[in-house]
């Protein structure tokens, strides 16, 4: 592949096939390297951003019920008070 893919194209390439190519032409140029080694790190980024968002996610679940708990604490202790008189 002498000239760079199209964008399109290189985003549908597996990390396996860039890194494949990445070795080819490492070969024969000492310029351009970093066209791919850049993909492989953009795509280690979205993988990062994809998993924080879900510990976010999963953060914002606790934090509801907790709220649920606190609630449910605070009726249990409400009731408490009024069963004692």
């Amino acid at each position: 592949m002498p000239m760079a893919p199209k964008l399109a194209k290189l985003r549908s390439m597996s990390d396996a096939d860039i890194e494949a190519l990445y070795d080819n032409i490492s070969e024969t140029t000492v310029v351009g390297l970093n066209y791919y080694a850049d993909e492989l790190n953009r795509r280690a980024y979205e993988r990062a951003a994809f998993a924080a968002l879900a510990e976010a996610k999963a953060s914002r679940r606790l934090a509801v019920w907790n709220m649920v708990v606190a609630l449910v604490a605070v009726v249990v202790a409400v009731v408490a008070i009024f069963v004692q008189v």
